[in-house]
């Protein structure tokens, strides 16, 4: 059986960031999800005001948020339906789909954790990574709620068919955002969204004709074939 083809959908900002600087990879704290909920009062798909909480069996809650997380989405097909361009569709279209498997951001995120070597002699506090598809509104038993928060979310939420991967602490996690450059190696390729608007569309073609003059790690790479749908830009 073939591996599960995740993506991760972004706007223009987060392409102009992810191509003109150096293909960033970023992870972000529960806290980040709950500050976007209440920034937005609600009205965004993307943030979770009880992000690392959850439900008990019991009737309580539990709570675990020492830990970051890089979120995607799980593709029906190989590459995009028109429903999942639309999942995180709110303010800024989006325009661009990467997509990889578990196991290339897994091999990605041990590289750049050293998960190979001791937690003592490692560049960052984080265990393994762990990674998972997410339940939706599921009671949790107690004794298991550090370990089942991180891939636990509303049930509002369940229309993303999320995908995620998680670092925990080694102690309390003060770590808001980790961001990190040079990082191709986790995409397999990429998608541009068919239906984008023409403003967007111009802005990623200089983009990628900036791409196609080569730097950074993209330098041998053929835009036309690493973006599969790479004449619906021109």
């Amino acid at each position: 059986m073939s591996e599960l083809k995740i993506a991760r959908f972004v706007g223009i900002e987060a392409c102009k960031s992810i191509f003109s600087e150096m293909s960033t990879f970023v992870l972000r704290s529960p806290e980040h999800y709950r500050r976007l909920y209440e920034t937005n009062e609600g009205r965004t798909s993307k943030g979770d005001i009880i992000e690392g909480s959850a439900n008990t069996t019991d009737g309580g809650t539990g709570v675990n948020k020492d830990w970051i997380m890089s979120c995607w989405t799980i593709l029906k097909e190989d590459e995009p339906t028109s429903d999942e361009w639309d999942i995180f569709k709110e303010k800024d279209q989006n325009i661009l789909a990467i997509i990889s498997t578990p196991s290339k951001v897994c091999k990605f995120l041990d590289k750049v954790f050293e998960t190979d070597k001791e937690h003592t002699k490692r560049k960052f506090p984080f265990h393994s990574v762990e990674h998972d598809k997410v339940t939706y509104g599921k009671p949790i038993d107690p004794a298991k709620i550090i370990d089942a928060v991180p891939f636990n979310k509303d049930a509002k939420f369940i229309k993303q068919n999320e995908y995620r991967f998680a670092l925990k602490c080694y102690f309390p996690n003060i770590i808001d955002s980790l961001i990190f450059c040079r990082g191709i190696d986790y995409m397999e390729r990429c998608f541009v969204n068919p239906k984008m608007r023409k403003e967007q569309k111009k802005e990623l073609q200089t983009i990628t004709w900036a791409l196609k003059g080569s730097y950074g790690d993209f330098e041998d790479k053929q835009m036309d074939k690493f973006i599969s749908n790479f004449k619906d830009l021109f």
